[in-house]
């Protein structure tokens, strides 16, 4: 059963999901983890066979037959060419690559599924509302929401994102997606800008008569619960590559902004998993680095547009459900903290908890040294990673010396989603696909087949100023509603 971080609740995981956020504005969190069953028999399985264990595990309403179904769909060799993902081992170092989707990101390790999730949920609940996902995105969450929910029965979706806070091929992409039941909207402002827009439509009183609001970012548990599953199947993979032995602890990397990937890693250690430390990777906007070093979160603070931009966020949502982790599901001091955030932007987490963060390391990284991270990589490995994971290499390569045993760097986006950067290493002074096929034959790299459809493609971009987005976003909610 799962819970809000705000108030005592008891609600099914399709409930939950079709949601996305409890009423009281807080997140839903399952708190049982240790009941898991972790055993080596496990190491066995391919990537569908262990999320249909793990998503048995959380998702309590769901039937076997459904949940295999679901994976299967998912999981399916239209969404993935290759594999869901895969490991790269370097001597003490390896990097365990998600982008292998349809929207080349991690997130479509999730967003694939979580379409499925819901449809499967509003059966359940006997839901006969159409669904409208409302979401906000730094970059790869939009594209793989638009991709993963277009043409879906039943659902509409409209993403927000930064106009000026996304990669030239992050906003082509979520466009790309753009059909009947999807809309991409630029706002001049930042992802705190768009997410507390979100939020703030959940929890007002607006008028709805033929839609139910959800969420498709990780605030979401359908959204979040998939995204353990590569922590287990990494591990699983170290030891079938001969890099470790089973009960051997080893230590991630992960690069975040909305805390919602690397809060999936810390559950899976909650579940039992054998991870040493968790080291949270963040780029200049540093608020999360902070928090972590200081036991204070402030985002009253200079907001950066860097070369990592799903990273650029002051408001970091899933570190609430962090929050109520590690107070022992305090939800009355995470509704006080939450509140402190809101009306003075800052909080402090109390001296009793600090040593339950010690399983964190943390650091941040600027945009002139993840250029040269992602140059050392390629000099040192013959292996090109984006912006996102060189600023999670540069963390690695800060707490190398101290980690214990063997590291995942979690590997977040394809290269080819942010050539403005990777091209500062090549210099081919081309754009477009002239650069993208000019790296990928001075790496000796496939060229994925969909970067050629969203770069040929055209869009118009509609963009809401800061002063009239809520009311553009409710006008537009409301013709949905109607039309629907």
């Amino acid at each position: 059963m799962f819970t809000s971080t705000r108030l005592k609740l008891n609600k099914n995981a399709s409930e939950c999901i079709i949601k996305g956020i409890s009423d009281d504005g807080g997140l839903f969190i399952c708190n049982d983890f240790k009941s898991f069953k972790l055993n080596e028999d496990l190491v066995s399985l391919d990537y569908n066979d262990l999320a249909k264990v793990i998503l048995k595990f959380f998702l309590n309403d769901f039937s076997n037959e459904a949940i295999d179904n679901i994976v299967d769909k998912a999981y399916s060799k239209t969404n993935f060419r290759e594999q869901q993902a895969k490991v790269e081992a370097f001597n003490n170092v390896a990097f365990l690559e998600l982008y292998h989707g349809p929207t080349l990101a991690f997130k479509d390790m999730a967003l694939t599924i979580l379409p499925h999730l819901m449809v499967e949920a509003k059966k359940i609940q006997n839901f006969k509302k159409k669904t409208l996902i409302l979401t906000a995105t730094s970059g790869d969450t939009g594209g793989a929401a638009l991709s993963g929910f277009n043409n879906v029965d039943d659902v509409q979706i409209v993403v927000l994102y930064p106009t000026k806070g996304v990669s030239n091929f992050q906003e082509t992409q979520m466009h790309y997606y753009t059909g009947k039941n999807a809309y991409a909207i630029a706002v001049e402002g930042n992802f705190d800008d768009c997410q507390n827009l979100v939020k703030k439509v959940f929890t007002s009183d607006i008028e709805l008569n033929n839609l139910e609001l959800s969420s498709a970012n990780s605030i979401n548990i359908g959204r979040l619960v998939p995204q353990i599953v590569y922590y287990f199947y990494s591990y699983f993979e170290m030891i079938k590559k001969g890099e470790i032995k089973y009960g051997e602890k080893i230590n991630y990397v992960v690069p975040t902004g909305n805390f919602g990937n690397i809060l999936a890693c810390y559950i899976a250690k909650k579940m039992g998993l054998f991870i040493d430390k968790i080291v949270c990777a963040s780029n200049e906007n540093s608020v999360l680095t902070d928090f972590f070093n200081n036991k204070v979160y402030d985002k009253n603070r200079e907001f950066y547009l860097t070369n990592s931009p799903a990273m650029d966020i002051l408001i970091s949502s899933n570190l609430e459900r962090l929050l109520y982790l590690i107070t022992n599901n305090d939800e009355k001091l995470v509704n006080e903290l939450m509140m402190d955030l809101k009306n003075k932007g800052i909080y402090q987490l109390p001296v009793e908890y600090h040593n339950e963060l010690n399983d964190f390391y943390a650091y941040s990284i600027n945009p002139k040294d993840t250029v040269e991270y992602i140059k050392e990589v390629y000099t040192k490995y013959d292996y090109l990673i984006d912006p996102h994971t060189a600023v999670a290499y540069g963390a690695y390569t800060k707490y190398q010396n101290i980690l214990k045993g063997k590291t995942v760097v979690v590997s977040t986006a394809s290269p080819f989603k942010f050539l403005e950067t990777v091209d500062l290493v090549f210099n081919t002074n081309k754009d477009g696909l002239e650069a993208v096929e000019a790296i990928a034959n001075e790496a000796k790299l496939d060229v994925p087949s969909i970067l050629y459809d969203i770069y040929n493609s055209k869009f118009n971009k509609v963009v809401w100023t800061k002063e009239n987005m809520e009311e553009n976003l409710r006008k537009l909610i409301g013709v949905i509603d109607e039309n629907c």
